[in-house]
């Protein structure tokens, strides 16, 4: 039997997440982009915390979230694993963990209009908010008020 686990990304996770990013369909990375494998590094050390889903020792999906400003910065699952819940149980914890954030009232990501990753944000708690001078679409969750 496969085992599924969602624990906090490490810096040696940066070269499985970034395989998974490369990887997924819709909003792709331009060859000339500036996410690198090196940007992943004050996410997960500074700025934020991440998670990875794992399955049988290997990263299908992650979620990296910023402490401060509580924008979401990833949620990407490999695009051989889609449909299998796998975004939203690697979402969870980190929702879970920027509510758990001093002061942080709202949570926030954009993403290509028109795509699946809009529609599961839609489907995973968020509320569209509109779209932005490059027409992504914006999405926020508010603090629950169990939490405030």
């Amino acid at each position: 039997m496969s085992e599924i686990i969602v624990r906090c990304a490490t810096l040696a996770d940066i070269p499985a997440m970034h395989r998974v990013r490369l990887a997924v369909r819709e909003n792709r990375l331009a060859p000339n982009t500036r996410i690198k494998e090196a940007s992943y590094i004050p996410y997960l050390e500074t700025l934020g915390r991440g998670w990875v889903l794992e399955k049988d020792g290997v990263v299908l999906a992650f979620a990296i979230g910023e402490r401060a400003t509580g924008n979401i910065w990833a949620v990407f699952v490999h695009q051989d694993h889609e449909g299998l819940g796998y975004g939203k149980r690697v979402q969870a914890p980190m929702v879970e963990w920027l509510f758990a954030q001093e002061g942080l009232e709202r949570i926030h990501l954009s993403t290509g209009a028109g795509t699946r990753a809009e529609g599961f944000y839609a489907a995973t708690g968020w509320t569209f908010t509109g779209l932005d001078a490059d027409g992504d679409a914006l999405f926020e969750q508010r603090r629950p008020a169990d939490l405030a």
